[in-house]
């Protein structure tokens, strides 16, 4: 398997230990740093086996998309080959991981494990796209070391919050664990159902050199579904991040201690800063997208599309990182 630069590789670690750092403070106590580790590691392992499988299968090139211009057929890719293998690989890792500590693991950690084991899928998922990128290798590392990982934590929190139930009734209601496996499945397939036929029509596209190719009613016919997606997986992972925050606070007496309190109002306030600061990204990536120059040759401009794509996320992700921390208990 071939790496991005070592800058690429560093952005994505990077981006990998603020989520750490971010999932075990927003929590009354911070979980194990060895449970942690062993997660992520495990993780990262069940993630790099789960590649070398479905480049088996699937092969490497974007031929493999050209079929995925409907919804039917996206949506049962997106099942087979996406929601349920990937979503496997997280739940295995975390549950091995979990083996090695369960007689003194609470509830509020065993969520935590979970987002701990989206963060290993995702450097070892992040590495490979910035690899793919070549030249936009950093760019590529920033902007999906902080978006796909935060998409792939909230897939965790849906699976987390079943997780939770099943070690808070002394980990014996094993169908907790089926269900919290099929909904977080479910919802990135449902996430990955509309992306997969703009992603198709777009190659097929940027193969033949002109944009101007796109079948447009093929793209306008998915928006629906990415929106829906997105929003499904938006709410169902930060309802359960906040549920589960929420109960970890009223079973520890942390919270009530003075110095603690002083740490919750910080956070608050910085979750607060970063709302606006997310509103005037937003507004300057859509400024950029309309005011800049369209590239001289019919050839698309792949920088400046990232940059667009990245900045607009870029600001919508602040904007939801700063709620995030105003759930800090």
């Amino acid at each position: 398997m071939s790496l991005p630069p070592v800058p690429a590789i560093a952005a994505v670690l990077f981006c990998a230990a603020l989520f750490v750092l971010l999932f075990q403070y927003l929590f009354p106590r911070p979980a194990p740093w060895r449970l942690a580790a062993a997660v992520v590691v495990a993780s990262g392992i069940c993630t790099y086996l789960l590649s070398i499988i479905l480049r088996h299968m699937l092969g490497t090139g974007p031929e493999r998309f050209s079929d995925l211009t409907t919804i039917p057929a996206a949506f049962s890719f997106a099942v087979v080959h996406v929601g349920l293998p990937e979503e496997a690989a997280k739940v295995i890792a975390t549950l091995v991981a979990l083996a090695l500590f369960w007689r003194r693991v609470t509830p509020a950690q065993a969520f935590q494990a979970s987002l701990f084991s989206a963060v290993g899928f995702a450097i070892v998922e992040n590495q490979g796209y910035a690899t793919a990128f070549g030249q936009h290798a950093m760019l590529v590392a920033l902007g999906r070391g902080f978006l796909a990982t935060f998409t792939h934590s909230l897939l965790a929190m849906i699976f987390g919050l079943f997780l939770m139930r099943f070690a808070a009734h002394g980990w014996r209601r094993w169908h907790l664990l089926i269900l919290g496996y099929l909904a977080a499945a479910g919802c990135h397939a449902l996430y990955d159902t509309g992306l997969l036929p703009i992603l198709a029509e777009t190659m097929r596209a940027m193969r033949t050199g002109n944009l101007e190719n796109v079948n447009v009613a093929i793209i306008v016919g998915a928006v629906p579904f990415v929106i829906g997606g997105i929003v499904l997986v938006l709410v169902a992972g930060l309802w359960s991040l906040r549920h589960a925050i929420r109960r970890a606070a009223c079973d520890d007496l942390i919270v009530t201690e003075a110095h603690h309190q002083a740490v919750v109002r910080r956070w608050r306030w910085s979750g607060t800063i970063l709302l606006p600061l997310g509103v005037l990204g937003l507004a300057g990536a859509i400024a950029w997208g309309v005011f800049a120059e369209p590239p001289q040759s019919g050839k698309p401009d792949l920088g400046s599309a990232l940059v667009v794509a990245f900045g607009f996320a870029g600001g919508i992700f602040a904007m939801i990182l700063g709620w995030v921390m105003r759930q800090k208990r």
